[in-house]
């Protein structure tokens, strides 16, 4: 079958499968925290049946091409309420997980939705509760360098009891209380930034991660956007401030002019982490790279572009004894999103389509083998043999939602 009609048949498989990841959740449980709209969920695997914040962003770039904005706003209705309730939207909706939050996209949610809806009332009321979740970040998630961390507000008891949940996927948790304690803190707060990583040293908090910042990059200037957008110059120009001053503390502790390169800073011991990342490519999704910068940062593509996309972490830079997922070789759909949607930001349209191009034919290819679409793909072999913690599940809405970004990227982005 030739490559066009495989991609047919997937916007067809997408069509017919959004409605399979939409659930109601009305009324709280003993597990689950309720939500007013219905939100969709991951997967079509009944393992996930979670709403999960971050995944919001990147299914709602499905959702909002596929013509379901209703949907789209629902979801970002859903992140509101959460953020109204708690003063932040948790990773997921469910009770073990009010101890933390994600990379932070809500303002970036609803501009999407705004752009569709131009509902300037909606977005009147969404203001004040997006400022509430910025507070709770400069309150709550602060490192003494005045750049953000991910962390837990988790109780011991809480703590502990977290390695009942992870157990499974990690080999080095340490049996001395207080080390192993320490540990799950540590890893607790990982589950704020992607998940499990090599990035951190297994000491999360300790470190300022350039995917946090970047995103919270991208909320401070975005916010800024919303409020002239309502016409509200004064509370504009302080999100802008904002944003300045965040990049001179991005440039001062994150940057490696040396190498051209971002990298987390682990403020703790006062140096970079030396893994490289694909989290760096959220400074030019951001707008955060200056152009000099977004030219290094291109000419270091080469870092973790493999044969089919971006691959999570350079090979080697896992020295622990567990198995990573969001390590080589995989290439998740949310990376290639950020990378992309940042190289067309900076006007290298060409290297966005060579990456556009890669995930497009890795999903076909898989597609045409299995009828699915999955959660990531090997960037390596271009195949589903990933580096996994626990079952792949098919049907992902982000997976989705970038195919048919990346697919829109092909089809429309003017060539160099």
């Amino acid at each position: 079958m030739a490559i066009t009609e495989i991609i047919e048949d997937i916007h067809r498989y997408i069509d017919s499968h959004w409605a399979k990841t939409v659930r109601e959740s009305r009324e709280d449980t003993p597990n689950e925290i309720s939500l007013p709209h219905p939100h969709t969920v991951p997967s079509t695997d009944p393992s996930m049946w979670l709403f999960f914040y971050w995944d919001v962003y990147f299914t709602n770039l499905g959702l909002l091409r596929s013509g379901e904005i209703a949907q789209a706003k629902y979801n970002a209705d859903n992140i509101l309420s959460l953020i109204d309730r708690f003063g932040y939207a948790p990773n997921m909706t469910v009770r073990i997980a009010l101890n933390r939050t994600q990379v932070p996209p809500s303002p970036m949610i609803c501009r999407d939705v705004f752009h569709h809806t131009q509902d300037r009332k909606w977005l009147a009321g969404a203001l004040p509760i997006l400022t509430r979740e910025y507070t709770f970040w400069m309150t709550l998630r602060m490192a003494p360098n005045g750049l953000n961390r991910a962390y837990t507000h988790a109780d011991p008891a809480t703590v502990d009891g977290f390695e009942k949940v992870i157990a499974h996927r990690l080999k080095d948790i340490p049996t001395e209380p207080i080390a192993r304690l320490r540990y799950l803190h540590h890893k607790m707060a990982e589950c704020e930034v992607w998940d499990f990583t090599p990035r951190f040293d297994q000491r999360c908090t300790d470190f300022n991660p350039v995917d946090t910042n970047a995103a919270l990059y991208f909320f401070e200037s975005t916010m800024a956007e919303l409020h002239d957008e309502l016409e509200q110059v004064a509370d504009a120009e302080i999100w802008r401030n904002r944003a300045a001053a965040r990049r001179v503390l991005v440039d001062k502790f994150l940057w490696d002019d040396e190498q051209g390169f971002y990298f987390d800073y682990d403020w703790a011991r006062g140096r970079r982490g030396p893994v490289v990342s694909a989290a760096a490519w959220l400074t030019m999704w951001s707008g955060l790279c200056s152009d000099e910068q977004a030219a290094r940062m291109v000419a270091n593509l080469s870092l973790l572009e493999r044969e089919h996309g971006l691959i999570t972490c350079k090979e080697g830079s896992n020295t622990s004894a567990n198995t990573y997922q969001w390590d080589a070789p995989n290439a998740w759909p949310p990376m290639q999103a950020v990378a992309i949607m940042g190289l067309i930001r900076y006007g290298y349209h060409a290297e966005a389509r060579r990456l556009a191009e890669k995930y497009i034919t890795t999903c076909a290819r898989n597609f045409a083998s299995t009828g699915q679409l999955w959660e990531k793909y090997n960037g390596i072999t271009g195949a589903l043999d990933v580096a996994d913690e626990y079952k792949m599940p098919p049907f992902l809405g982000w997976t989705a939602g970038v195919f048919l970004y990346a697919q829109e990227v092909l089809n429309n982005d003017p060539k160099d």
